[in-house]
């Protein structure tokens, strides 16, 4: 009779380490999968970073070179915080063109992907036609990136032309 006890015994006791056995090659081998996932991950990113670094290099002389041609270029898009710096700009060259001014609207378009936001602005202007075209010219001349995009202009009266122009200010983000 001790011999079958004995037969069960160990056919659950093979049974019970075999299923240990298994469970604990499964937990093992997870743990070796994201230690291998791990170190792949911070391979990628150190390469990523050595790339990064090597693309630094190679770009630094070009833009010590063109250091000033950098600055003219930033210095075409009215940067953040200016916004009303650039207004008060536009203000003057209105004050400047003797003509009556007022801001209508401004809608920022921001672009995806993009480092800059175009502002439209729509403003109404009144005031004689030569200076009113003044104005216009003075826009289009201004240090920042401006664009005239539509100007409607009616006459009041033979000297009193009123209307609206609308131009876009190209922005950084």
């Amino acid at each position: 009779m001790k011999s079958p006890i004995n037969k069960k015994r160990i056919i659950t006791t093979a049974i019970t380490m075999a299923l240990l056995s298994i469970t604990l090659y499964f937990i093992g081998l997870f743990f070796v999968l994201n230690k291998i996932n791990t170190i792949e991950n911070t391979y990628n990113s150190a390469e990523s970073e050595s790339s990064k670094e090597k693309k630094f290099w190679a770009i630094k002389p070009i833009a010590e070179t063109n250091k000033e041609l950098i600055q003219t270029l930033r210095d075409f898009f009215v940067k953040k915080g200016d916004e009303v710096k650039f207004i008060e700009q536009i203000e003057g060259v209105a004050q400047s063109s003797a003509i009556k001014f007022e801001i209508v609207s401004i809608d920022v378009a921001n672009q995806e992907g993009q480092f800059e936001e175009n502002v439209k602005m729509k403003v109404g202007a009144e005031g004689p036609w030569r200076n009113i075209i003044s104005f216009i010219n003075k826009l289009e001349k201004m240090p920042f990136g401006v664009l005239i995009e539509n100007v409607n202009l009616n006459t009041k009266t033979q000297d009193n032309w009123s209307g609206f122009i609308e131009f876009i200010i190209f922005r950084e983000k």
